[in-house]
């Protein structure tokens, strides 16, 4: 997935002005539950949903016969026994109590952790029967949300690998000393982190480093970061793999912590004795993070032993991947979403090319070999400085990065650099909110003769498909299976000018 988008900041508040106390509003009528509601019945799942929910009907005889209901856990041509959680006004939810009758497109899971972990929701369903519902259900958003009909639907490209083909994996820590916890968060209970044992889509070498990481920290008593209280250390291990180099960068993230304090010294001979006791570990990084949030980011770096950044590369492109730096977390996947980028863009040696939403420059780079001038823009700036790295680390000449705000009625820069007043072909790459309304109005007006769009969400790539049909037609589309087992579905779709 991509990068988000940058936040506002607020304006702080005057030093010793009294905090602003909104006005008081009267309180919301307690919602009464609905009489189906933890009630269970037999459901048929017809197909599967947007999320990765079983989609079926509420039987006849039953209020609301007919509706939609999500079943959580429900898989295409089963028969479960599913207890409603929540009814709404056109639809339920409801999650699976019993199988009746398993679907025919049934799989064994391989995770040990299957059904405590919801990472890999689909994993008991056929891989390549993953990939037709995934398939279907960008399809079914384009026509339902964007009222957009595709000229092609191209032949689906499946994952390249099925297991160990994640590059990047954030555990959490939770508990104190003997009790403390490293892993991921419960599917049942997701305030609760379980120990992970393997996690089978994260290279193998890596479960031998989180288990040490774990031991070290509850010998050395230290304790998890709890949010409710702003008490604690630990917050999360971020692991990173290069398929490049068979390599291994560790990031542990605390709260901040005094540099000459035992826990600082603590974690200083942890990362000393990781690096020593794992010659596949090239580098260990201590970083903190102040704001009270469950976001896996650092925002400053405390210490850094060994390598800071691990090499990765898509066929010539070389790329440098810090601790903090954006990447496709499946690289094999991520190659195969560019090459099918770069066969519907048809680049000419002639082409100059706009990368709208570029972050480190991973798709800019991928392309610059085939075409004349490539312009990245990018709302982060230190995503630009990384890509302008990365440019001069593969000696690319004809690429070129601005930092362009992607918001609002100027969302690209009016004045470019020389030889890029007009692109003969735009690739955008959003993140899940999908393009801003000034950067699909900006298109409709430009046109440039060729459009590629790299979604990582069906709904808004619809959505934005209805805002483009002003000015482009929906050539053609096709599904690429970045992460099996799960339900995010990505796909690259190209718009032709009307």
């Amino acid at each position: 997935m991509k990068n988000s988008r940058s936040g506002k900041s607020t304006k702080s508040q005057h030093p010793g002005s009294r905090p602003h106390r909104p006005a008081r509003q009267a309180p919301r009528p307690v919602r009464e539950a609905h009489p189906l509601e933890g009630q269970t019945m037999d459901l048929a799942i017809e197909s599967l949903a947007l999320g990765g929910a079983g989609v079926a009907r509420m039987p006849e005889g039953v209020q609301g016969a007919g509706m939609a209901v999500f079943v959580a856990g429900g898989l295409p041509g089963s028969l479960v026994s599913a207890r409603i959680t929540k009814m709404h006004r056109r639809h339920a939810e409801a999650v699976v109590a019993e199988v009746r009758t398993p679907s025919p497109d049934a799989a064994t899971p391989f995770c040990p952790h299957f059904g405590v972990c919801g990472g890999c929701s689909l994993q008991n369903l056929d891989p390549a029967r993953q990939l037709e519902w995934k398939e279907r259900q960008i399809v079914d958003a384009l026509r339902r949300i964007g009222r957009v009909e595709p000229g092609t639907i191209l032949p689906a490209v499946s994952a390249p690998d099925s297991t160990g083909f994640r590059n990047k994996m954030e555990f959490a820590f939770q508990g104190l000393g003997a009790s403390l916890r490293l892993g991921l968060y419960s599917k049942a209970d997701t305030g609760r982190v379980f120990d992970l044992e393997a996690c089978p889509i994260f290279p193998a070498g890596g479960y031998a480093i989180l288990d040490a990481v774990r031991a070290a920290c509850r010998e050395a008593g230290l304790s998890a970061y709890e949010r409710r209280t702003g008490q604690g250390l630990l917050r999360h291990l971020v692991l990173r793999h290069s398929v490049h180099q068979n390599k291994y960068l560790a990031q542990l993230i605390t709260a901040p912590v005094p540099a000459d304090s035992a826990p600082a010294l603590a974690i200083l001979a942890l990362g000393q004795d990781l690096l020593r006791r794992f010659p596949e570990l090239s580098g260990f990084v201590h970083a903190e993070r102040a704001k009270a949030d469950g976001l896996a980011q650092s925002e400053r770096t405390l210490l850094a032993l060994g390598e800071s950044a691990l090499i990765e590369t898509l066929e010539d492109a070389r790329y440098s991947i810090s601790a903090d730096a954006f990447f496709q977390t499946s690289t094999g996947g991520a190659l195969a979403l560019y090459r099918a980028a770069r066969e519907l863009a048809d680049l000419a040696p002639t082409d100059v090319v706009y990368d709208l939403y570029c972050g480190g420059g991973g798709i800019t780079l991928f392309l610059a070999p085939t075409c004349a001038r490539v312009l990245g823009l990018e709302m982060n700036p230190s995503a630009v400085a990384d890509a302008e790295a990365n440019a001069k680390r593969n000696s690319v000449a004809n690429c070129r990065f601005l930092r362009a705000d992607l918001t609002g009625g100027s969302a690209v820069p009016e004045r470019l650099p020389d030889g890029f007043a007009k692109a003969d072909v735009v690739v955008v790459d959003p993140p899940r909110e999908g393009l801003d309304a000034g950067v699909a109005a900006w298109l409709n007006r430009v046109r440039p003769s060729r459009l590629v769009y790299v979604s990582c969400n069906p709904a808004t790539l619809a959505r934005d498909a209805g805002l483009l049909a002003e000015g482009f037609t929906l050539a053609a589309v096709r599904a690429v299976d970045l992460f099996p087992h799960t339900a995010h579905a990505e796909c690259v779709a190209l718009f032709r000018p009307r």
